[in-house]
């Protein structure tokens, strides 16, 4: 073994990603072969998932998760799709960098802190923070261009969690783009994760059925965000932030988890700015005026709910290095 690989071997890298928030949510209308559009303003946000990566002598990878207090998680309880895009990011940085399988093994830790299923990103989050990680243990030329290129082809959120900030996202059959937004100052916030197994095309299915029996016809071809949003959202406004976010998804979750709309009501009853469902999922965040409110909230609202709740803000910086 050359001086290089044994150095290689012995190395050990670290990075994080940031869960991502959706602010706002906006549903196009299902064409032809009922496909849907949806647009997204979401927040990188302090809470991360953490990749730890060391150097094997042979081809072997193994990947393990652990939680905020470093116990394993059993396997049984990983969804296998976290653990399938995991693999798919290292096949792919591998094949990007033309890397021989025989001498590319890999010992994995992911320190989970974003729970799994709860539509914050936490899938993205891991597998964006083992690619910064390994692109920096395989020696990596790559310009964050690049990689970013490469999480849009791995899957879903993976691109937002490399880019963090606060950015537009669109995701249709034909395309994902994501825009970033230039942002002054952080916003504080309070979120509930939530983990609930509703399939996709329900949600779909039933924001058009809400529609229909509303008779709204609105022209949704194009999915934009008002501009004063978006200069609230930078200039950390959060009165009018809290003003104007809104998320699609939401009367269809209420209808279909009815609790959920007490969930909201306790989050507005406890002093929040605004409450809202994150994203098709049924995660809530609360804003707040600054972080001692928000943590006030976190802790009024775990007592008087007995759920969970984290004090958080936002936007923050992308997949990084530790």
């Amino acid at each position: 073994m050359s001086a290089h690989a044994a150095f290689e071997s012995r190395f050990v890298v670290s990075a994080q990603a940031p869960a991502m928030v959706a602010i706002a949510t906006t549903v196009g209308t299902p064409n032809s072969f009922d496909e849907v559009a949806v647009a997204h303003l979401q927040l990188a946000i302090s809470r991360y998932d953490v990749a730890v990566v060391e150097a094997r002598k042979d081809k072997e990878i193994f990947i393990s998760f652990e939680d905020g207090f470093e116990n394993l998680i059993d396997y049984g309880d990983i969804p296998q799709q976290d653990m399938a895009q995991i693999f798919r990011a290292i096949d792919e940085l591998r094949t990007r960098l033309q890397r021989p399988r025989e001498i590319s093994g890999l010992d994995i830790t992911i320190q989970k802190n974003i729970p799994f299923a709860t539509h914050l990103g936490g899938r993205a989050a891991s597998t964006a923070a083992v690619l910064v990680a390994l692109a920096r243990l395989w020696h990596a030329s790559m310009a964050r261009e690049d990689l970013i290129r490469l999480g849009n082809r791995i899957g879903a959120g993976v691109a937002e969690a490399l880019t963090g900030g606060a950015l537009i996202t669109h995701h249709s059959a034909d395309e994902q783009l994501q825009t970033p937004l230039l942002v002054q100052r952080e916003l504080a916030m309070v979120i509930v994760p939530a983990a609930v197994d509703i399939e996709p095309q329900e949600m779909f299915q039933k924001v058009t059925m809400i529609r229909q029996a509303q008779s709204d016809a609105h022209d949704r071809s194009n999915l934009e965000f008002d501009s004063k949003l978006l200069h609230a959202v930078t200039h950390g406004e959060a009165e009018q932030v809290a003003l104007m976010m809104h998320n699609d998804f939401q009367s269809a979750l209420v209808s279909i988890l009815p609790e959920h709309n007490d969930w909201l009501t306790a989050g507005m009853n406890e002093g929040a700015l605004a409450a809202q469902t994150i994203g098709a999922g049924a995660s809530l965040v609360f804003m707040a005026q600054d972080m001692a409110q928000a943590i006030e909230l976190a802790e009024r609202f775990e007592e008087h709910m007995e759920i969970s709740a984290v004090a958080e803000y936002g936007p923050v910086a992308g997949a990084h290095l530790l």
